[in-house]
């Protein structure tokens, strides 16, 4: 018989030392972990606050507030600041991106201003200017209404000697999070390695693989160890792995990076960005969007959890779901990281555990009919899937009140979805989350004959599932 001996655990951890099994396992956050967050801040496209895409949370409140909503949302080379009362002008936070990068920032405290509405966010604009600086200071000119192979004007600054890059899309290295999966890899990116210059489609922290270049460099300079680059590109990407810019979409997540050296590999500095394109000497109305951060510098999505009837996360209030409340999980559990924390001693520290899984594989040899008449002994089975939490990737089992009896202190999580849901509008042989070309128009499917159902729930606290 082996008894089971509790090993250290960091203060957060609200596993018993008695529960039979390490507390580590749910990865607690240790205090070597930092976290930050704070209020972020969007553009404003009109009186759109009933649209399901607005990032619009709640309106600025003050001309402090204003001024540093503008400098976050709009970036610049410069920023002038007023308050006004004046009726004629849009009332609260706007923000103003010159052609020289000059950006006012306006406060107007006339409460029946004039309204910025949908039709005159949604004009057409011919020429879109936005500046995101960071670990790589970027330029971004759009011209919406072409199609030619020098729609889009980027310039790109970093050091010398050493790659740099920046990825369009994603502030993450994956594009589309499925749990603790990603099935669909990282971003488009455009990598810069002194006079190299490619174009790649990367892997969930990985290299991936060099796209066919639909970028052209117009030049490739330096001057007192920093290296510019400007180079141009059409709005369309010519295939599904290059990134398409869209001027109904001007907010762009971006996810930059260093080197080392000029060779392309493991980056010694990364992080989250954005840049804003905006119509030039055109006044931009700006609102709160919500509380965001970072756990250990890596973004945190203060949006993850869904709300009712796709998840009862929210409703329920579980820590998992924003940064300010988070104790544990992946987020927590990454890399070369300890889960103990700065007062614990650290056991075999300079001596990493090592362990190792063995798989058996069992198969069947794949028959083909006989007769046309007949089905072949194996067919390709298409993946649906969904997550209990909805794609918030993990959840709390939140603590009981003290004296709740045993047989009462069950938590049950349900989510409410369509068939629909699950369907992914991309070629299946593209990722294991497609479902195929057309697979979520109405007109073109019938519906899906379930053949198989797996469910997937982490021992030892979960008791069951039911679909």
């Amino acid at each position: 018989n082996h008894t089971y001996i509790p090993g250290p655990l960091p203060a957060s951890s609200r596993i018993p030392h008695d529960a039979g099994y390490n507390g580590l396992l749910e990865c607690p956050c240790s205090d070597r972990i930092p976290f930050e967050w704070g209020m972020t801040y969007a553009i404003d496209e009109g009186n759109c606050h009933d649209s399901q895409k607005t990032k619009c949370k709640e309106a600025i409140q003050n001309a402090t507030e204003c001024f540093t909503a503008v400098e976050y949302v709009i970036k610049g080379v410069h920023y002038d600041t007023k308050t006004v009362d004046d009726e004629s002008l849009p009332s609260g936070c706007t923000g103003t991106l010159s052609e020289q990068g000059i950006v006012q920032a306006v406060w107007n405290k006339a409460t029946s201003a004039t309204k910025m509405g949908h039709t005159e966010s949604a004009t057409k604009e011919t020429h879109l200017v936005g500046v995101s600086l960071g670990l790589v200071n970027m330029t971004v000119a759009m011209d919406p209404s072409s199609e030619s192979a020098t729609s889009v004007q980027i310039k790109l600054t970093g050091p010398a000697d050493k790659w740099f890059g920046v990825g369009f899309g994603s502030k993450t290295m994956c594009t589309h999070m499925e749990g603790d999966e990603c099935p669909g890899g990282g971003p488009y990116t455009i990598i810069i390695s002194g006079d190299k210059v490619e174009e790649r489609k990367l892997d969930f922290h990985g290299p991936g693989v060099v796209l066919d270049s639909s970028i052209t460099v117009h030049s490739n300079q330096v001057e007192d160890d920093i290296r510019t680059v400007t180079l141009s590109r059409p709005l369309k990407g010519p295939s599904a792995k290059h990134y398409t810019f869209d001027s109904s979409s001007p907010s762009i997540p971006l996810i930059m990076a260093t080197g080392c050296s000029l060779t392309f590999a493991q980056h010694c500095g990364h992080g989250p960005n954005q840049v804003n394109l905006l119509p030039v000497d055109t006044p931009k109305k700006l609102c709160q969007s919500g509380i965001q951060g970072t756990i250990d510098g890596q973004q945190f999505d203060n949006d993850r959890c869904a709300p009712f009837p796709n998840s009862e996360l929210l409703e329920q209030s579980n820590p998992t779901c924003h940064v300010q409340t988070y104790k544990g999980g992946l987020s927590c559990c990454r890399h070369g990281k300890s889960l103990l924390d700065k007062a614990q001693e650290i056991p075999w520290q300079d001596e990493p555990l090592e362990y190792y899984l063995k798989f058996r594989f069992y198969f069947e040899e794949y028959k083909k009919p006989s007769d046309p008449s007949e089905s072949p002994s194996h067919q390709q089975l298409i993946r649906l899937y969904w997550q209990t939490e909805a794609h918030a990737g993990e959840y709390d089992i939140v603590q009981c009140r003290g004296g709740t009896p045993s047989s009462e202190c069950v938590q049950t999580i349900t989510s409410r979805w369509t068939v629909r849901d699950m369907t992914r509008d991309c070629p299946i042989h593209d990722a294991s989350w497609c479902t195929g070309k057309g697979s979520n128009d109405s007109s073109k499917t019938d519906g899906v004959k379930l053949i198989y159902a797996g469910p997937h729930c982490h021992a030892p606290t979960c008791l069951s599932m039911d679909l």
